[in-house]
């Protein structure tokens, strides 16, 4: 008798460790990462005039990062208005020719021509004068600066990262036999590392597919507040 309870007791304190790990086995690590995080380049070959924000500063949409010194470009734009303006006063005189048959129709039709042609070009030059100022898309921080004030820069350089101002996430990587419980909007509790902090956050995404070799699958959890202490790339635990 003695001997079958000591087998219970035994089967028991099995059976309640491996629940107890499996709880506390409930748990991965995360990457604090931003939903709205965008790399700036410049549309235009350009020198840079003024740059607005630097490194940790807050900034509105709307507001100007950064302007380019843009002469030239809206000396082009001059020009431009003053064809354009020619090519309407032809097609004008033109027309009024034609009606009196004083021209063919290929004359009318050729006037017709420069002027969309007038008109594309200027579309083109105001747009390049609108890519002279750097606009914020959404309220947000700059994260990093490559340029300087007074740098002549090409089309396509990088030169600002900035990141926007919403509530941030955790990448997380879990096992795939998680899915059995683990559901979109199932609350969880994140351990920030740097700071010590646990704060509440709660699944928003489940991964497409599960990875076959290491039987695991990606997920995103949104933290249900904006944290000050909170910045991208910290780590920390997830909790479930």
């Amino acid at each position: 008798m003695r001997i079958l309870l000591i087998i219970i007791l035994l089967i028991f304190t099995t059976s309640a460790y491996s629940e107890a790990t499996e709880v506390e086995l409930k748990e991965a690590r995360t990457l604090v990462i931003a939903t709205e995080k965008v790399s700036i380049s410049s549309e235009i070959a350009a020198r840079v005039e003024k740059i607005n924000f630097l490194m940790g500063d807050a900034f509105k949409k709307g507001d100007v990062l950064i302007s380019f010194d843009c002469k030239l470009y809206k000396a082009q734009l001059d020009v431009i208005k003053a064809d354009h303006k020619s090519a309407k006063i032809q097609l004008k005189n033109d027309k009024e020719l034609l009606d009196l048959r004083s021209i063919g129709e290929l004359q009318y039709q050729l006037s017709e021509s420069a002027l969309k042609k007038a008109e594309a070009e200027l579309s083109i030059t105001k747009l390049n004068v609108e890519r002279c100022n750097i606009l914020a898309p959404y309220d947000g921080k700059v994260m990093d600066v490559y340029t300087n004030v007074f740098t002549s820069i090409e089309q396509r350089q990088p030169l600002m990262d900035i990141v926007g101002d919403g509530l941030l996430e955790a990448a997380v990587v879990v096992p795939s036999k998680w899915l059995k419980w683990l559901k979109k909007g199932h609350p969880v509790k994140i351990i920030i590392d740097e700071t010590g902090e646990v704060l509440d956050a709660k699944v928003i995404s489940l991964g497409a597919a599960v990875d076959a070799v290491s039987q695991t699958i990606e997920l995103k959890a949104q933290f249900n507040e904006k944290y000050e202490s909170l910045i991208p790339g910290m780590s920390g635990i997830v909790k479930f």
